[in-house]
């Protein structure tokens, strides 16, 4: 059976090291924007839209997103089958539920942050609370962002054990200094993720539903 992938940039650093880890090539692979995240409605049409470009060439989809506010249901307006994680979003792909919840409960005011989101940085906070526009005001995104990030009190850097660590802990660094946070670090083995891409692979090889 032929499969294919679409997912989110900010979790490309996973999966591709999954894939190497579990000699698997897809038939397909398509990486998203991570700014579709800012407009949960549109990103559900741009993913449906490219979900049926792709099933023109593969039988199945493994898609890389949790529901993100947008993506419930989203097998009911495709055809072709689809793998796509029952979880809140990437954060809770990377951490697993029962981690995302212990770390909430130690800290409500905690930004997550994965090695993906660590590569965009304070550009990132800046594109998801939709500050671009107040450039056109002739003020700082940045400042606005900085009140607007007040009830936040740490960083949780999600080690994933992908991408260069010296630079991912500069990243952090960086951004809990724009913000005046602490910065915390776990280490997950990405077994939530691994579990959908075995489960993507199996298809593949005729040895899934």
């Amino acid at each position: 059976m032929r499969v294919g992938v679409i997912a989110c940039e900010i979790i490309r650093l996973e999966l591709e090291h999954l894939l190497v880890e579990l000699d698997w090539e897809p038939d397909r692979v398509k990486f998203m924007d991570s700014a579709l995240h800012n407009i949960p409605d549109q990103m559900r049409k741009t993913l449906i839209a490219e979900i049926n470009a792709m099933s023109e060439e593969v039988d199945a989809i493994l898609l890389g997103y949790g529901i993100c506010q947008s993506l419930e249901d989203i097998q009911d307006e495709v055809e072709i089958p689809l793998i796509h994680p029952k979880i809140d979003d990437c954060i809770c792909m990377m951490l697993g539920p029962d981690n995302y919840a212990n770390e909430l409960e130690k800290q409500a005011g905690t930004w997550f942050m994965t090695p993906g989101w660590a590569e965009v940085g304070v550009e990132m906070v800046i594109k998801e609370l939709k500050l671009d526009r107040v450039k056109k005001m002739g003020k700082d995104p940045l400042e606005f962002a900085k009140m607007m990030f007040n009830h936040y009190k740490r960083v949780l850097l999600i080690d994933t054990g992908v991408g260069n660590e010296a630079q991912m802990m500069e990243k952090s660094h960086e951004f809990c200094g724009h913000f005046n946070l602490s910065l915390d670090r776990i280490e997950v083995d990405l077994e939530l993720l691994r579990k959908y891409v075995k489960q993507a692979k199996e298809m593949a090889e005729g040895r899934g539903a």
